[in-house]
């Protein structure tokens, strides 16, 4: 985990945080092969407060990518990989967007890892 050694300042529903960077990371996990490597890294540039979580898990396919966070859409799955209902991109995009923030999905394709960023907004004043 990379983090300043400052405190980030949002004004947000702690809650919704929490579900949006559970599901991040519980993807990583999920399609990350015993072993793998998870990163959670998180900064503040300019007003903005920028997380990512980057796995070197089995990738998401370019055809893939632009549809990631629709609905009931789900990549490729192995015996050993049960996924979800394919709702949970759909959710992190929403509790992001109600946010003020955005998500988005970077992947070199199949075998290449994942990397997810949030951006959200730092509050005036702050």
């Amino acid at each position: 985990m990379d983090a300043p050694p400052h405190e980030l300042v949002l004004d947000a529903d702690e809650g919704r945080l929490t579900q949006v960077f559970t599901n991040l990371v519980t993807n990583a996990a999920r399609y990350t092969n015993p072993g793998g490597n998870i990163r959670i890294g998180m900064a503040q540039r300019d007003r903005e407060v920028v997380v990512e979580v980057v796995d070197d898990g089995i990738g998401i396919e370019p055809a893939l990518l632009p549809r990631v966070f629709d609905p009931f859409v789900q990549g490729s799955r192995s015996a050993d990989r049960s996924g979800g209902l394919g709702i949970g991109l759909t959710l992190v995009r929403t509790l992001v967007d109600l946010h003020g923030g955005t998500v988005v999905a970077h992947s070199a394709g199949a075998g290449r890892g994942s990397t997810f960023t949030v951006t959200l907004p730092v509050p005036a004043g702050a």
